[in-house]
C-alpha cells in the first residue's frame, strides 16, 4: 500500500493528480494546505500507519513536503518517502543527493509509473519501474522515462458523492494534456503535442459535474481551443445541458475560430469564464519567449467576447520577461487594461524546472518559486514597485467592489495611462499603510484618503459611498455622515450626469 498526499496552495483548492492515482491504484488519500502546520501534517500521516507515502510536489509546497519527509524519517526510518510531480521530475538525481530523507522520485506521469512501483515494493527490485529515480548500492539509479499515458486509459478522478463533500472548493478537470505551443516560460514547452480525451467521454464527465450541481469546474487544459472544432462541440454541449454550472477555460485568443467566439458570446450569462494569457504586448519580448505576437487579434477577440456581457474574462500579464523594460511593461499594462477584463492578473516570471526559457542576463530566486529578482531589462527596485502594484490591483480592481470609484478616478486623472493611477495608489499604500491585512472598510478609507490628500478630489467620496452601498449594508465610520450612506447614495444617483457615467462604466466593464 501507499498513502497519497497532496499539500495544496489554499484550502479551497483540490488536487487532481492524486485523485487519478487513487482511482487507478485504489489507494488512500490525505489532503492538506500550505497553511497547515508541518508538524501536524507529519503527525497525521504517521498515525495513518502507512509505511509508504507519495507526495504530489509543486513549487508552492516542495519545502514543506521535504520538511514533512524529514520528520517522518526521524520518527520511523522504515517509512518510505516517495516524491512525484513537476517540481521533482526534472532534477530528481540531484534532489536525492541533497535530500537524504527522500527515498524515491517518480518522474513524468505517475499513472504510467505508480502501478509498477507498487508491484516492485514487494520484491524490492525497482529496476523495471519506468521513470523511477532511487538509491541502490550507494549510487543514484535513473530508470528510463515513463511513457505518456493515453487519455482514455485514465480513470475518472471523482467518485459518486465526493463532489458534495467538496462543496465550496474548486473542482479541477482536464480534457487534454500538452500544448501545441512552445512558450519558453511554460512547463508545457518541455513536451510536444496534445493528447485529447475522446469527445464522447468528455461529454459524459461534463454532464456528471452538471448533474451533481458543481458551481464551477476549472479545466487545467493548457489550451482549451487547441482544436477549435472540438472546443466548439464541448461549448455547445455545455450550453445545451448546463443551467448553473460554470466552466473555466484557458484559451489562446489569437487562434479562436469565429464559430467558437460566436458560440461563447451567445451563451447564457454565467456559464463560461475565459482566461487569456496576453503576457506582454511587446513584440520583441514575445518573440524571445517563442510566443505569437498578435495583440491586434487578441483585442478584436476580447471585444467580441465582451459585447453581450455574458462571459467573465481574465487576462494575464507577466512582469520580468526577457527584454521588456519597465517603460515597455507600462505600455503592456495600459494596452491590456483598456480591454477592461473583469480580472487583470499581474504575475511575475518564474524559471520553472523543465521550461525552455532563455533568460540570459536575468537573475532568479534559488528556492521555490524561482521568481525573477531582476531581469535583463528591469531592476529589482522596478520589480518591487510592480509587486506593490499587483497588491493594489488585486484589492481594488480584481475584487470588483470599487468599479465605479476606479472608473471615475482613472477616467478623470489617468484616462490614457491607467498604469499611472495604480502606480500612484501603490506608492501611497506603501508609504501610508502599515497594517499587513486591511478590513474591507479600511480599503475604502485608504482610497478615500488617496483621492482627498493626493488627487485633491472632493467628488470621489460619492462614488466610494455608492460602491460601498452596492456591496454592503453597514456604515462607513470614517465618513462624517457615515450613518446616512444610503441617503447620500440616492442623492448621488438623482444627478443625471452621474447616471450617464455609471451607465457608461457598466457597459464597458
Amino acid at each position: 500500500m501507499c498513502l497519497l498526499v497532496a499539500v495544496n496552495a489554499k484550502y479551497i483548492h483540490t488536487n487532481l493528480a492524486v485523485r487519478y492515482l487513487r482511482e487507478l491504484c485504489h489507494l488512500p488519500v490525505k489532503e492538506y494546505s500550505i497553511n497547515d502546520r508541518t508538524d501536524r501534517i507529519a503527525a497525521d500521516i504517521y498515525r495513518s500507519g502507512e509505511k509508504s507515502v507519495l507526495f504530489s510536489c509543486y513549487i508552492w509546497n516542495i519545502r514543506m513536503v521535504l520538511d514533512v519527509c524529514g520528520i517522518l524519517k526521524k520518527a520511523d526510518p522504515t517509512i518510505k518517502t516517495v516524491l512525484g510531480g513537476p517540481e521533482v521530475s526534472f532534477d530528481a538525481a540531484s534532489l536525492l543527493q541533497r535530500e537524504k530523507q527522500v527515498d524515491f522520485v517518480l518522474t513524468g506521469e505517475g499513472e504510467s509509473s505508480l502501478p509498477a512501483f507498487l508491484q516492485a515494493q514487494a520484491s524490492g527490485d525497482y529496476s523495471a519501474v519506468p521513470g523511477l529515480v532511487y538509491r541502490t548500492g550507494g549510487k543514484i539509479q535513473e530508470n528510463p522515462s515513463a511513457s505518456e499515458v493515453p487519455m482514455d486509459s485514465l480513470p475518472f478522478p471523482y467518485r459518486m458523492g465526493e463532489l458534495r463533500e467538496l462543496a465550496g472548493r474548486l473542482i479541477y478537470y482536464e480534457t487534454s494534456r500538452g500544448c501545441p505551443f512552445q512558450c519558453g516560460f511554460c512547463l508545457s514547452s518541455a513536451t510536444r503535442g496534445v493528447r485529447f480525451l475522446s469527445i464522447e467521454r468528455a461529454k459524459r464527465e461534463i454532464l456528471f459535474f452538471i448533474r451533481e450541481g458543481v458551481p464551477l469546474v476549472k479545466l487545467v487544459d493548457r489550451t482549451f481551443n487547441a482544436d477549435n472544432r472540438r472546443a466548439l462541440e464541448i461549448v455547445e454541449f455545455i450550453k445545451e445541458h448546463s443551467q448553473t454550472t460554470c466552466f473555466h477555460f484557458e484559451v489562446k485568443a489569437e487562434t479562436m475560430s469565429d464559430e467558437l467566439i460566436r458560440a461563447l458570446s451567445e451563451a447564457k450569462p454565467g456559464l463560461f469564464q475565459l482566461e487569456i494569457g496576453v503576457q506582454s504586448t511587446n513584440r520583441d519580448t514575445l518573440l524571445k519567449i517563442k510566443r505569437g505576437a498578435d495583440f491586434e487579434r487578441i483585442t478584436k477577440v476580447v471585444r467580441r467576447l465582451k459585447e453581450n456581457g455574458n462571459i467573465h474574462l481574465h487576462l494575464d500579464l507577466i512582469a520580468g520577461l526577457p527584454g521588456e523594460s519597465a517603460e515597455q511593461f507600462e505600455q503592456s499594462f495600459n494596452d491590456v487594461f483598456r480591454l477592461h477584463p473583469q480580472n487583470l492578473q499581474l504575475g511575475f516570471l518564474k524559471k520553472l524546472k523543465g521550461a525552455r526559457l532563455d533568460a540570459s542576463g536575468s537573475e532568479f530566486q534559488d528556492a521555490p518559486p524561482y521568481e525573477v529578482v531582476r531581469s535583463d531589462a528591469m531592476s529589482y527596485a522596478e520589480l518591487l514597485h510592480l509587486k506593490d502594484m499587483e497588491d493594489v490591483l488585486e484589492k481594488y480592481y480584481n475584487s470588483g467592489t470599487f468599479q465605479n470609484t476606479l472608473a471615475y478616478l482613472i477616467g478623470t486623472y489617468a484616462p490614457n495611462r491607467p498604469y499611472n493611477f495604480f502606480a500612484g495608489l501603490a506608492g501611497y499604500f506603501r508609504e501610508s499603510v502599515t497594517e499587513q491585512s486591511l478590513s474591507r472598510k479600511s480599503l475604502y478609507e485608504v482610497i478615500h484618503c488617496y483621492a482627498k490628500e493626493v488627487l485633491k478630489d472632493g467628488k470621489a467620496a460619492d462614488y466610494i459611498i455608492f460602491d460601498y452601498c452596492l456591496h454592503y449594508k453597514d456604515s462607513l465610520s470614517f465618513m462624517a455622515d457615515g450613518g446616512l450612506l444610503k441617503e447620500r447614495a440616492f442623492a448621488f444617483l438623482k444627478q443625471k450626469e452621474n447616471l450617464i457615467l455609471i451607465k457608461s462604466i457598466n457597459s464597458h466593464l
